[in-house]
């Protein structure tokens, strides 16, 4: 039998990994870009017979240790692709790689689409679902919400699958898990007929925008709303100019809100209208251009205590951290039974704080947090936390069959890394 050095051997090379914004970096042992799920299954394999640490990579967009591996890490840039479209149930299959951004045009030239998608679309399928990436609106559900199937490589290096109709518990485990409880190889989604959107930001003064929020939630498919501190603030999230077509003639303290709405209209219809476009639902969702500026912190609230922490977190930046001018976003998520998911059984306020890349800027993180807890905020997985194990227990009612589940998956801990050992092991 070969020896474990032998068998690594088959492995990919070392090399550095970075995220997207470099805050989070390492150095693995093995690097592996698998193009089929068997692939994928004997990579996992062979790291067991090594006893090497498995993670998974899409398109780093995770700001949190989640990836980091001094094992073997796997790359999703191969496992791309849609498997099917199926008419009769309105679904699709997507291997887990591929990304948002890739899927828009074959669904609509087949007539659908996905029912949302977040600010942006170029993350891969299985990391926006497993990390519990959403959209906004008040009916609308995280973009893990439509799945009704999942095919998973598991820690043994076997393929099971699962679907809505015989493993409901299995997918509310699944859809939301960072990954620990394997190689996401597909996702399976319901979708909706193919749709255009009517997208509209204007301009108003903070206290204006509150004093209708709640009524602009309600009458929009989908809301977001970006509080700028200062006059700078918009541009650092490539936020279109407004100065001419907003409420106010004010540069700060001010709130840029976009709306999102089914249409009919076409795209001629606004063409002449500053600060407005209407389009296909795909190519209309992602609202900025991404840069890579940025480190970023969100949490999830209860809906109804959405607008008294907003102002809250403004309270904060305005009297102890002037230095914080990055906008600071506001949108709504629909509840939903996901294990893990920051929405699960409450519909929610999502709250986000940035900071400049490269910058400490932990206290300001923990000053948020310190508002976030008074309403038992949970964290959007991506994005920076600084919770443990105690307080993500207590935050997460079905926190003990999640650990239930990842151990029946992966009862070796292939693929928790040592930030998901100390919180889910």
């Amino acid at each position: 039998m070969p020896s474990s050095e032998t068998r690594a051997q088959t492995l990919g090379p070392s090399m550095i990994w970075r995220n997207w914004v470099s805050n989070q970096v390492c150095r693995v042992k093995h690097f592996e870009m698998p193009s089929s799920d068997d692939d994928v299954c004997r990579t996992i394999k062979t790291a067991a017979s090594t006893n090497l640490r498995v993670r998974v990579v899409g398109t780093g967009h995770s700001y949190t240790p989640i990836v980091p591996t001094d094992g073997v890490l796997i790359s999703a840039e191969r496992l791309t692709g849609i498997e099917n479209i199926d008419p009769t149930n309105g679904s699709v299959t997507l291997r887990g790689g591929t990304r948002i951004c890739d899927v828009g045009l074959e669904l609509r030239s087949a007539g659908w689409a996905l029912p949302n998608q977040g600010d942006i679309d170029l993350q891969t399928m299985s990391g926006a679902v497993s990390t519990g990436t959403h959209g906004s609106g008040d009916s609308l559900q995280c973009l893990a919400g439509p799945i009704i199937g999942m095919r998973i490589a598991m820690g043994d290096g076997s393929i099971a699958n699962f679907d809505a109709s015989q493993d409901i518990d299995v997918l509310n485990a699944a859809k939301v898990c960072l990954g620990m409880l394997g190689v996401v190889l597909s996702v399976t989604m319901k979708l909706v007929p193919a749709f255009d959107l009517h997208d509209k930001i204007w301009r108003e003064d903070f206290e204006e925008c509150m004093n209708h929020l709640d009524q602009l939630c309600q009458e929009n498919r989908s809301l977001r709303v970006f509080w700028c501190p200062t006059e700078h603030s918009a541009s650092l999230y490539s936020l279109p100019d407004t100065s001419g077509i907003g409420r106010t003639r004010s540069k700060a303290d001010v709130c840029e809100i976009r709306t999102l709405n089914v249409t009919t209209q076409p795209s001629a219809a606004v063409e002449a209208q500053a600060g407005e476009r209407i389009g296909p639902s795909y190519r209309i969702f992602p609202g900025s251009i991404p840069m890579p500026n940025h480190n970023e912190c969100e949490y999830s609230v209860p809906y109804e205590d959405g607008p008294a922490v907003l102002r809250e977190i403004r309270k904060l930046i305005q009297t102890k951290h002037p230095s914080q001018i990055f906008p600071v976003e506001y949108r709504t998520v629909a509840a939903d039974d996901i294990w893990l998911s920051p929405y699960f059984e409450r519909k929610t306020a999502m709250i986000s704080v940035s900071g400049a890349a490269g910058e400490d800027y932990w206290d300001f993180i923990r000053d948020c947090e310190t508002i976030f807890s008074w309403v038992k905020g949970r964290p959007h997985w991506g994005k920076l936390h600084s919770l443990g194990r105690s307080e993500i227990e207590a935050l997460y009612p079905r926190y003990g069959d999640f650990i239930s589940q990842r151990a029946r998956f992966d009862p070796d801990g292939r693929f928790l890394n040592d930030y998901l050992r100390e919180r889910f092991g």
